[in-house]
């Protein structure tokens, strides 16, 4: 009996001995405080924001295969021996399969040595894929297709190919998207390019796939009242078209190209495929966005549920000397949700809200200015308070309360010793400025590096979920609004709140892990 007690405290001791000063189990470490800057290298690989270790993800095309029930996300690729489309899957875009180089550039005297975006579609057992490619002949910019009954081998079509009807730029030709029709029960094509000038879509129908003929194109207009086949932009090309069905609403999505702050992904409604195309409007103003700059080239998938729209956030920081990001990064897929006036407002999709569910502990580690609260809640005004750096990719909660103050105030990232370099996702509640609307902006050293327009509800009571993986930080607010934005000091530093002015409660703070 003796010994069987001995025994027992010897475990204890050694139990105990095994943990940390307070009890802490060894593999949970202790909150780090510390202020200090760290750089840190980042591996290439994205698991939530999709990207390999050696590759970038660009212009994305996800297809919903109803056979096996998942989403197949065809990109262009630029790894040598590899440049052309990628293939990855996914079920909920919290998680993705391996990928697959399933059509490459073709050889000297081609028509692709150079491969551009483009679209899936299945006739009868056959998927078919439709793409741009690029050559140094003329026309430069063509159509071509490749075909595969597993969603794995594809052979190209080399006897297919479109070219610009007459009349259209013969060179601006490309980013083909396939759909069946119902209002014609044929498949039509819409192809990005130019006409006199002006960006026009470019439209043609089939019965087969195979034999396509030119239909009316949808050209671009500056007007607030478009006409039938009309668009309501100033784009300079609608890159990466896509068309889809929502209720009794047809929706037109494409990017901006123009170099310059707008150079972002849109939409336009309609009753019918043929327009008019106008920006959802209504007493409470315009919506036509569903992002900042770091969601370009987005396309829609549905799943039957729900819709999602997929683009890339650069891996730039900053306009290069073409005055754009640069091209391609990470996967950024928001859910998209129809509102009863036809708006189309983001959110933050079911599955990767839920893959976060593990509390992580955090502490408050300096104040500066006018702070009062604690345990998640805080209350500042013209104060600061930052918090400890999170190792892990993390999804940040919290609620703020905005109605005593309509601006200065917000979120920061990189806020490590005297939080002088932080960037600072900024709300404004007025539209007192450039854009003369509310808005969301990302400051860094006084400069905008990105914005995106903010829907005030009149509690002025916003509730954020933010998601970080490495340098890549996704906003959600209230679900209808999205930021991306990348922020490379991000990585592994402290991160702060703060209210230049007027009174700002930020509450139930709280970070979840994988």
């Amino acid at each position: 009996m003796k010994f069987n007690i001995s025994i027992f405290i010897l475990w204890a001791l050694l139990s105990c001995s095994a943990c940390g000063e307070n009890g802490q189990n060894p593999e949970e470490p202790t909150i780090d405080v510390s202020l200090d800057k760290r750089t840190i290298q980042e591996d290439g690989a994205y698991q939530i924001f999709y990207k390999t270790a050696n590759d970038i993800t660009g212009d994305p095309m996800p297809y919903y295969n109803e056979q096996d029930k998942t989403i197949y996300v065809f990109y262009l690729s630029t790894v040598v021996g590899k440049s052309g489309v990628c293939l990855t899957k996914t079920t909920n875009f919290a998680s993705f399969g391996v990928a697959s180089n399933i059509v490459q550039v073709g050889g000297t005297g081609s028509w692709d040595t150079g491969i551009g975006t483009g679209s899936c579609i299945k006739n009868g057992s056959q998927y078919v894929f439709f793409y741009t490619g690029f050559s140094n002949q003329s026309p430069s910019s063509v159509v071509l297709k490749a075909v595969s009954n597993d969603m794995r081998t594809w052979t190209k079509v080399p006897s297919f190919r479109i070219e610009a009807p007459n009349n259209f730029d013969r060179n601006e030709f490309r980013d083909p998207c396939v759909y069946f029709d119902d209002t014609r029960g044929k498949y039509v094509m819409l192809v990005g390019g130019r006409k006199l000038g002006k960006a026009s879509i470019v439209r043609f129908e089939s019965a087969d796939l195979n034999d396509w003929q030119a239909i009316e194109p949808l050209t671009a207009t500056t007007s607030d009242n478009p006409q039938v086949y009309e668009v309501e932009t100033d784009t300079e090309i609608h890159e990466c078209p896509d068309i889809f069905k929502m209720g009794d609403k047809w929706y037109l999505v494409f990017s901006r190209i123009n170099r310059d702050m707008h150079r972002k992904t849109y939409y336009r409604i309609a009753d019918n495929p043929n327009g008019p195309w106008k920006i959802a409007r209504d007493a409470d103003g315009h919506h036509e966005t569903f992002d900042g700059l770091y969601l370009y080239a987005g396309k829609t998938s549905s799943d039957g549920t729900a819709r999602y729209v997929s683009g890339w956030a650069s891996t730039g920081q900053s306009f290069n000397a073409s005055n754009e990001l640069d091209w391609g990064g990470c996967l950024v897929t928001h859910e998209i949700v129809q509102q009863s006036n036809g708006k189309l407002y983001p959110k933050i999709s079911d599955a990767v809200d839920a893959k976060f569910s593990k509390s992580v502990e955090y502490k408050d580690i300096k104040r500066t200015g006018n702070v009062s609260g604690s345990n998640g809640s805080f209350s500042l005004n013209g104060g600061k308070v930052i918090f400890n750096r999170n190792a892990a990719s993390v999804k940040i909660e919290m609620t703020i309360n905005a109605s005593q103050v309509t601006k200065n105030f917000g979120i920061a990232f990189g806020a490590y010793e005297n939080q002088q370099d932080t960037y600072d996702i900024k709300f404004d509640l007025t539209a007192e400025n450039q854009y003369g609307l509310p808005t969301l902006f990302l400051f860094h050293d006084s400069k905008e590096h990105n914005f995106t327009p903010l829907i005030v509800p009149q509690n002025k009571i916003f509730n954020v979920k933010i998601i970080i993986e490495k340098s890549i930080c996704a906003m959600y607010i209230n679900n209808n609004v999205a930021f991306t934005n990348r922020i490379t000091n991000m990585n592994q530093n402290p991160w702060m709140i703060f209210a230049n002015e007027g009174t700002v409660k930020f509450s139930d703070i709280k970070i979840y892990k994988q």
